[in-house]
């Protein structure tokens, strides 16, 4: 026994102390689960994921990463809080498991500590100094797990326990379909159809990201927007008008909109977070101020990121259904402004609907749901920028002000916006509907 603890011991990274195993003090698992402030490890894996996005150059799509993380979080500790139930049965062809190691005396910390770190090892395996936080950080939880006189046993099987849950999800996640996503595109050729924009003109990514998988069936349905208007050079027309108004706000630009089409900038540039990354830092500051528990802040990032992932799944079977040209293209070309550039870089897919309108109000929509409408907050994600924090009397207001940042930006229309916003709180909303985190 003692030869097989040693060995565990190394393998997990926990230090053997040499005294008598004491008292755990998670032997109560709904109070170490809901314990106050006890979402600090969320917050530290939420950190540390950002780190990889922002130095990493592998290719992803984040909210796929996160919901995903998220939901392999949220399955390796509901089983030790009887007020939560498991989303085995509810998410969309999900298959949790098959056997399980015993969860009796199980430190859930733990398991919550492996379950992101398997996850983040998957998605980052080729990244090796992502690869070596994720170990380093891993290994200083279990290690201040011990300082509270957790058992090395219980550590261990905790350990066990949630790698063998996101094992189950990894395989979950192959089956997706967004290894297919940026297969091989052709662009539609036409008068008003997206056309690759300045400066590097990329060739479009993701294209089939709205062929893959929603995690929630029938998250999606019935919530692509109604076309756009019809394209025109007419200057009376809609379609001239609603670029005008893009063209005419980017001459106007006072500091208070820059700086809010900056700050929600989430260009992936080796700088910014990525708009997941950006939700997630806002989910720690809300989990911080309400001083949130393991178990909710779980729930909370697992559905978050399934909404966003999924509206995201929806926003971009819209975009290349749609096809619609960047106001960039048209006012270079119709508009005779050549020179003209937006505020902030345009990303390489079509136009309509907004993506951070979309994934914005999907994610303030859902947060919205589970916690009320009356949280405020400051979101400070960009502070280490030079930019200076921004407070929101609600998450409903930060959801609709990353949506406006992208007219202010010069990358999308107003009613790009619009239909942005109506997706993505539709997406939500069918989650929430579909969902049942609690017993």
């Amino acid at each position: 026994m003692k030869t097989r603890i040693l060995i565990l011991s190394l393998i997990f990274c926990i230090p053997i102390t040499g005294k008598p195993a004491a008292a755990s003090p998670g032997s109560d698992s709904e109070v170490a689960l809901e314990a106050p402030g006890s979402s600090e490890l969320i917050a530290d894996w939420i950190t540390v994921h950002n780190k990889a996005i922002r130095n990493s150059k592998i290719l992803s799509q984040h909210f796929r990463q996160m919901s995903f993380t998220g939901v392999a979080l949220y399955e390796s500790i509901v089983a030790g809080d009887k007020k939560y139930r498991s989303l085995a049965g509810q998410l969309n062809e999900y298959v949790p498991p098959k056997s399980l190691p015993d969860a009796s005396g199980i430190c859930w910390q733990a398991s919550a500590n492996a379950a992101f770190s398997k996850m983040l090892h998957f998605f980052y395996a080729q990244d090796q100094v992502s690869v070596a936080r994720f170990d380093s950080l891993e290994k200083a939880w279990n290690q201040r797990l011990m300082s509270k006189n957790y058992r090395e046993l219980s550590i261990m099987k905790g350990t066990e326990y949630g790698r063998a849950v996101a094992e189950a999800v990894i395989d979950w996640s192959k089956t997706d379909g967004f290894d297919k996503a940026n297969n091989a595109y052709e662009v539609p050729k036409g008068t008003g159809f997206w056309e690759p924009t300045p400066p590097k003109f990329n060739t479009p990514i993701v294209p089939y990201l709205g062929k893959c998988r929603p995690m929630v069936k029938g998250s999606i349905d019935n919530t692509i927007p109604k076309p756009p208007a019809a394209f025109s050079t007419d200057k009376n027309s809609p379609f001239y008008k609603m670029v005008e108004e893009v063209y005419q706000a980017s001459l106007k630009l006072d500091e208070k909109n820059t700086a809010m089409g900056l700050y929600w900038d989430d260009f992936p540039d080796s700088k910014n977070y990525t708009a997941g990354g950006h939700w997630g830092c806002i989910l720690v500051n809300i989990m911080k101020d309400r001083q949130t528990s393991l178990m909710e802040g779980a729930m909370l990032y697992a559905a978050m990121y399934i909404a966003q992932n999924d509206a995201s799944v929806g926003c971009f079977k819209a975009k290349y259904t749609y096809s619609l040209m960047r106001p960039v293209t048209y006012i270079h070309k119709y508009m005779n402004y050549p020179d003209w550039s937006p505020l902030i870089n345009t990303p390489p897919h079509p136009e309509y609907p907004a993506a951070h309108a979309t994934v914005s109000m999907a994610a303030a929509t859902i947060l919205t749901y589970l916690l009320g409408d009356n949280i405020a907050f400051t979101d400070n994600t960009y502070v280490y920028l030079g930019y200076k924090e921004r407070k929101f009397k609600n998450i409903k207001e930060a959801g609709k002000e990353a949506g406006m940042s992208r007219f202010y930006g010069g990358i999308h229309y107003i009613p790009s916006i619009e239909a942005g916003f109506m997706q993505g709180e539709k997406v939500a909303t069918n989650v929430a509907k579909s969902l049942a985190f609690k017993n």
